[in-house]
Order: C-alpha cells, then sequence, then structure tokens
C-alpha cells in the first residue's frame, strides 16, 4: 500500500466533494438564490427531494463550518472502512427519509445527520466487525472530536429550538443499522 493511499483513502474525495458542493451552495445563498428549498419539510410532497438535496444546505457560514469539522473527521475514518460508499448512501437515504416521515415541523437543513450517521456507523462497525481497522478508527475518533473541543454525544443529544435534533438521532440510528447490514458474515 502507497503512503499516499494510507494517508488518503481514495475514497474520501467523495467527502470532499460534498463539502465542496456545500460550499458552493452556501456562496449561492449569499448571492441571494433560495436554496433553502431543498430542505426536508416533513410530510411535504414539494420537498420529498429533500431527501437528498438537504445534508447539502445550510443556513449561515458557522453552520456549514461546524457541520463541515465533524464532515471531514467522521469522513475520513469511515472512508477508510469497506462499505463506505454503499453506507454513505443508505445513511443520507434512511436519515432523509426519516426526517420526511417523523420529524417535527420546520425545514431540516445541515449535513450533522451525516456526520451523526457516520458516527454512529463507525461505532457499529466496531461493535459488529470487531475488526483492528474498525476498533483504531474508533479510538482515531475519539482522539480527534477530543482535540477539535467536538463534542459528539453532546451535539448527538442537543434538543434546542433551532436543531433538527431528528436529523442527529435518526443519522446515528441509520449509521449503526447500516453497520449490522454491512457486517460481514463469518
Amino acid at each position: 500500500m502507497r503512503i499516499s493511499n494510507f494517508l488518503f483513502p481514495n475514497n474520501f474525495k467523495y467527502v470532499l466533494y460534498a463539502s465542496l458542493a456545500m460550499t458552493v451552495l452556501m456562496l449561492a445563498s449569499s448571492f441571494g438564490v433560495p436554496i433553502d428549498r431543498l430542505g426536508i419539510i416533513p410530510l411535504s410532497k414539494y420537498h420529498i427531494t429533500g431527501i437528498v438535496t438537504a445534508p447539502f444546505v445550510h443556513d449561515s457560514w458557522s453552520h456549514l463550518g461546524g457541520n463541515l469539522v465533524g464532515l471531514i473527521i467522521c469522513g475520513y475514518l469511515a472512508s477508510r472502512l469497506p462499505n463506505f460508499k454503499t453506507a454513505s448512501m443508505a445513511i443520507i437515504t434512511l436519515t432523509g427519509m426519516l426526517v420526511w416521515l417523523f420529524a417535527g415541523s420546520g425545514n431540516h437543513i445541515g449535513a450533522s445527520g451525516i456526520v451523526m450517521g457516520y458516527y454512529g456507523f463507525l461505532i457499529g462497525v466496531a461493535v459488529f466487525q470487531r475488526n483492528l481497522l474498525s476498533v483504531i478508527s474508533l479510538i482515531l475518533l475519539a482522539v480527534a472530536t477530543y482535540y477539535a473541543n467536538i463534542n459528539l454525544l453532546g451535539t448527538l443529544f442537543n434538543f434546542s429550538e433551532n436543531i433538527s435534533s431528528e436529523s442527529h438521532l435518526f443519522g446515528f440510528a441509520s449509521g449503526g443499522v447500516t453497520a449490522y447490514l454491512l457486517r460481514s458474515k463469518k
């Protein structure tokens, strides 16, 4: 294995592409483009596309920045694991569907559901696979979030008024379920 592939896993480019798309949408919003239409409004047939577009939409630069830090950390570690692309699509789709079906009123936007999905996926893989790579990934997640001053558990259970706690909880659950469904049969 080349050192560049070890430090920069091939799948991590998808996390970077998604981060770039989020930044471009935020820039478009700064120029008045109404991107909030891409969010999830639960049970609205006009916002069902938000199931896949909502993670790319943010309401401020600080919202985007906060989500990008978590996405880069969790996305990097998750991109090193097998089935990353399948897991990512499952987490995005399942989280979005659950938010659309069961979340409270409001426009649910942001990548935090996906960040929590990767968090749940990393924990799930460590629990269900019990291999060295998944355990090391979980340890690195704990260390990286500690030094980046990120409290993933606190974020998971943040029920503040302007926070889509449903996205956080459904994302985490989606990641855990995805890890279970993609586990290796021994």
